[in-house]
């Protein structure tokens, strides 16, 4: 299976699947204890915490390395795609994408085969009007644990896990197709996991790399609150800009 190769997202060309290091010792010491693959799910969505920084989303990473004429240095500032070691073996911090690959990587570690968990790269749409809200990353899982022997659409970017998980299908010709939750639409356009890469035929034929910057909060928050909306549970990011809004109400 030949996976694209991720260069502006990452210090260094990585093929796509090595994002997904599931067999890494933090991932492997995450899963340790959990009793279902529900409750991995669950608890990364309260794990993690969304990257802020002054008021805005932050996606800045930087690798910096020996010194002298052998320095090396490499920042990536807006759209930076984690392993799942890095977000795990650090601080629990990641956005969308970050999660969704978190998400996956737990859960191949947890045991599910590959063909039970899929990282979902695409955009949410508004399904009224069908505009593009932003582009997305998001995780599809089988288990019993869900409560259904059918696919799962697990939205990472919660800021807490949901009573239930909205049945997607059966199949993987089901993950394929957009999916309405509500008052938004799930449009993939990759579906991954560590040994399966599968692009999806778009009818307009936009590529991933090329689709709506994502990590300006002018327009991610019109995706993130109609997410909110959808699932009605505060995303992540939405809360944080809450908090800070409160924050400033108190001084004036």
């Amino acid at each position: 299976m030949e996976f694209p190769v991720v260069r502006d997202q990452f210090f260094y060309p990585i093929y796509l699947n090595e994002l997904i290091d599931w067999q890494s010792f933090v991932v492997q010491e995450y899963v340790k204890g959990k009793k279902s693959a529900r409750e991995v799910v669950d608890s990364l969505i309260i794990d993690i915490q969304y990257p802020w920084w002054l008021g805005q989303p932050d996606d800045s990473h930087t690798l910096n390395m020996y010194h002298g004429r052998y320095k090396w240095c490499k920042t990536v500032s807006e759209d930076f795609w984690d392993k799942t070691s890095m977000v795990l073996g650090t601080n629990k911090v990641a956005d969308c994408d970050g999660s969704a690959i978190t998400a996956v990587a737990c859960l191949r570690a947890f045991g599910l085969k590959p063909e039970d968990t899929y990282v979902a790269f695409g955009v949410v749409k508004d399904a009224s009007s069908g505009q593009i809200l932003g582009g997305h990353a998001y995780t599809f899982a089988r288990d019993s644990s869900f409560g259904t022997s059918k696919y799962v659409l697990c939205e990472m970017t919660l800021d807490e896990p949901p009573e239930r998980y909205p049945e997607v299908g059966s199949t993987l010709d089901d993950l394929k197709k957009p999916f309405r939750y509500e008052n938004i639409v799930y449009e993939p356009e990759w579906l991954f996991n560590d040994v399966q890469f599968i692009e999806v035929p778009s009818s307009d034929k936009r590529m991933m790399l090329k689709i709506v910057k994502r990590k300006k909060f002018v327009e991610n928050r019109m995706k993130y609150e109609a997410i909110a909306k959808a699932w009605k549970i505060d995303t992540k990011p939405l809360r944080k800009f809450r908090s800070k809004l409160a924050k400033i109400r108190e001084k004036l």
